[in-house]
């Protein structure tokens, strides 16, 4: 590691202690490679002396997985060149360490378009994003990252590239079936099985319209149910409504954007549905739109109050909005932190005709639990909402976990996932014995320790 510098400089070290959930993390030292070969020298060097390795990106994650525990932080900022855009195919190519809105812009200048918009989006990098696969409001349509990476380079604890494509192949019963596909193994493993150094990700056509709207309700349960009607009339051969994006804010969320919107938000409204809808220009806007307010016609929602996006304008505005709420309650939870307080979130989603029961389930657990209400919003199209507590000091986080693990246990009975797009990291290690049974867990150890034999890779994140 002749030309890689080391950095120890503590007060340098500091501002990499942490990412963005708050979890204390220290290290000795910081990377910053600038190519495959320097990972690879680097991480033969960790490995030979077992030192830890946690990779960041940017340190967008809510749940502890950029902050280190001990050893090297491995920066992959200096990594952030696209190496191929192919048109014909509908492929890019690229490092990890550009920030996912660049990669983005620069793929949709091209006349193309990279699918999954992670909220973080402008906070992100590329392959942090890969390696949480990050989703977002649009995931309702397009799917998570997963769906989109072809291929990875990935360094491994012992300095070897592993290079894995997703095959193409119609057909295949040749072996286990995660291993018929190592690309998924890599997508979302939070960094601990190896440093992904180059991922190639499928692209589309970019769209060629689409507009935005809001629906208020006047009970949170009357949005439920439009959502529930908004997936049904999907199920239709020909159904009136294509959405790409159902999004969910609560009674306190609009609370927090309502001074700060330049639309109006209806007084008597307890909830609404932010959603985004694309459209071909063979298609009039006027046609669409009259397809979306027939069918909110058909539900108990505050329709004369519909607020719609047709300009760019007003479609960043309502995309402003729906951000608002997370950034808001982020510096909210921060007041409190060095109290032992601070935000805490779930992270649960559940099958959509169960997701009356589990937020009905999730209230009254809350009621008992005597804890102050929760602002809930997010990806409700997913049976996806995100439910954010503020805790002020120790004893009330305390008990708004004991809500949060009771509740994490009634999503698995219902079929759903405990970490539907953030990940484990370290600050919800003890979910994943609700989701899995031991010998599971044990058989995603071993594969850990196969491709990880010093178990220097991201010590701390998922087990």
């Amino acid at each position: 590691m002749a030309n890689i510098e080391l950095i120890t400089d503590k007060d340098i070290l500091k501002g990499y202690f942490s990412d963005a959930s708050n979890y204390p993390g220290h290290a000795e030292a910081l990377i910053r490679p600038k190519s495959l070969q320097d990972v690879i020298e680097i991480v033969k060097e960790a490995n030979s002396k077992k030192i830890p390795i946690t990779t960041i990106g940017n340190r967008s994650s809510l749940t502890g997985s950029a902050s280190p525990e001990g050893g090297w932080i491995l920066d992959t900022s200096q990594m952030a060149k696209i190496t191929e855009i192919n048109h014909k195919e509908k492929f890019a190519v690229s490092e990890p360490g550009i920030m996912l809105s660049d990669f983005k812009k620069t793929v949709f200048d091209e006349g193309l378009f990279y699918a999954p918009d992670p909220t973080s989006e402008k906070e992100c990098f590329f392959g942090g994003s890969i390696a949480t696969n990050a989703s977002g409001s649009r995931t309702f349509k397009y799917g998570s990252t997963r769906k989109y990476v072809r291929a990875l380079e990935v360094v491994l604890s012992t300095g070897k590239v592993l290079n894995v494509r997703r095959p193409q192949i119609e057909k295949n019963t040749f072996g286990y079936l995660p291993f018929q596909n190592m690309v998924d193994i890599f997508v979302g493993s939070e960094g601990t099985l190896g440093v992904i150094t180059k991922a190639e990700v499928g692209l589309i056509e970019k769209p060629e319209n689409f507009f935005g709207g809001m629906v208020f309700f006047g009970s949170l349960n009357d949005a439920l149910d439009f959502v529930v009607a908004v997936r049904e009339e999907l199920k239709k051969v020909t159904p009136l409504i294509m959405p790409r994006a159902v999004e969910l804010f609560d009674h306190h969320g609009l609370s927090i954007i309502k001074n700060d919107s330049s639309f109006k938000i209806p007084e008597s409204s307890k909830a609404a549905i932010f959603f985004e809808q694309e459209y071909d220009s063979n298609v009039s806007f006027e046609n669409i739109l009259d397809q979306w307010l027939s069918f909110m016609g058909k539900s108990r929602s505050l329709s004369d109050d519909t607020v719609i996006a047709g300009n760019i304008k007003q479609q960043e505005e309502l995309r402003r909005l729906r951000h608002m709420v997370p950034s808001h309650l982020f510096e909210e939870g921060a007041r409190f932190v060095n109290d032992g307080g601070g935000k805490v979130s779930t992270d649960w989603s559940v099958p959509v005709n169960k997701i009356h029961e589990i937020i009905n389930y999730a209230h009254n657990l809350a009621l008992e639990a005597k804890i102050e209400e929760p602002v809930i919003y997010g990806h409700i199209g997913n049976g996806h909402p995100h439910y954010n507590f503020i805790a002020k000091n120790s004893s009330e986080k305390k008990q708004i976990l004991d809500v949060v693990h009771k509740t994490c246990k009634k999503v698995v009975s219902l079929g759903g996932t405990i970490a539907a797009e953030h990940g484990i990291g370290k600050i919800k290690k003890d979910f994943v014995k609700y989701q899995y049974p031991e010998p599971i867990i044990d058989a995603m150890k071993a594969l850990k320790m196969s491709l990880d034999p010093s178990g220097i890779m991201a010590p701390g994140n998922i087990f």
